[in-house]
Parts: C-alpha cells; sequence; structure tokens
C-alpha cells in the first residue's frame, strides 16, 4: 500500500515539474515572425476581384437588411395606429357607459 503510494506521489511530483519547465519554456518563446504574405506598413494591398457568387449574396444580404428594416419600420406604425384605434373605441365605450349611467339614475330619480 504505502509502496502504491509512493510511486503516485513520485510520478506526481515528476509531472508538476515537467508541467512547469514546459510552461516556462512556452512564457520565453518569441512571438512568430510576420507572415510572408503580409503588406509592409504604409502600403496598401490591392484586393483581387470578388467572386460573383460573394458578390450576389453581399447584394442579397444588404437587401433583405433594407427590407426587413422597412417591415420592422411598417410593423411598429400598424401597430401604434391599431393601439390608437383601440383606445378611441374604449374612450367612446366609456362615455357612452357614463351617459347610459346618468340617464338611468335620472331615470330612477323621476320616478
Amino acid at each position: 500500500m504505502s509502496s502504491n503510494r509512493i510511486i503516485r506521489t513520485t510520478s506526481l511530483i515528476g509531472a508538476l515539474a515537467a508541467g512547469l519547465m514546459s510552461a516556462t519554456a512556452f512564457a520565453q518563446t518569441t512571438t512568430a515572425p510576420a507572415d510572408a504574405n503580409a503588406v509592409p506598413p504604409g502600403m496598401t494591398q490591392i484586393q483581387p476581384p470578388k467572386d460573383p457568387l460573394v458578390e450576389r449574396r453581399e447584394a442579397r444580404k444588404v437587401a433583405k437588411d433594407q427590407y426587413n428594416a422597412e417591415k420592422s419600420a411598417a410593423k411598429a406604425e400598424y401597430k401604434q395606429d391599431v393601439g390608437a384605434a383601440k383606445q378611441e373605441r374604449k374612450d367612446a365605450n366609456k362615455a357612452a357607459n357614463e351617459t347610459a349611467r346618468q340617464e338611468m339614475q335620472q331615470g330612477t330619480m323621476k320616478q
């Protein structure tokens, strides 16, 4: 039992030491050199022409975004109109209820 535990402890210590050494080795490495295809500072890179399928996809995305914006604006306007009409109906019903209530009270007082 104790020999098994000693082996585990020594292997654990060895693994920790190896991990620490590799961590320090990674910390000391320099950054990767600049890519050979990279453009030096101060110069502009000329882009190759886009694939027609990519251009079509981008154009469709722009059109879809514009359509969705117009649709959401129209939907918001519609909801506002519906809400205003609903409020008008509520106000009209309240006024009608109030006049009917007053007429009923006057009718009971006359008799």
